[in-house]
């Protein structure tokens, strides 16, 4: 199945052509749910919206934090207490 996307397909932005091999059930639930003609639209919003999603994930910088806080050794809150009096003078 062949698919054109772009970056904005409303506004003939540049395109791509793009083949893409897809499981023989999917197919089939694709052409009863999107017209012919609109295919190439239908899988590049969801293309688009997967990829929002997965920089919004990638990009959060609480998640981040908590991330990289787990990987750094354990401080103890006494240690911390400290420093931060120490900075405060």
């Amino acid at each position: 199945m062949n698919l054109i996307m772009n970056d904005n397909m409303n506004s003939g932005a540049d395109t791509k052509r793009v083949t893409v091999s897809l499981p023989s059930y999917i197919y089939d639930r694709l052409i009863k749910r999107v017209p012919e003609r609109q295919v190439s639209r239908f899988v590049a919003g969801l293309l688009e919206e997967k990829l929002i999603v997965q920089k919004k994930q990638i990009t959060d910088p609480i998640k981040d934090f908590v991330d990289l806080r787990s990987k750094l050794p354990k401080v103890s809150d006494k240690k911390i207490f400290a420093a931060i009096r120490k900075g405060r003078m």
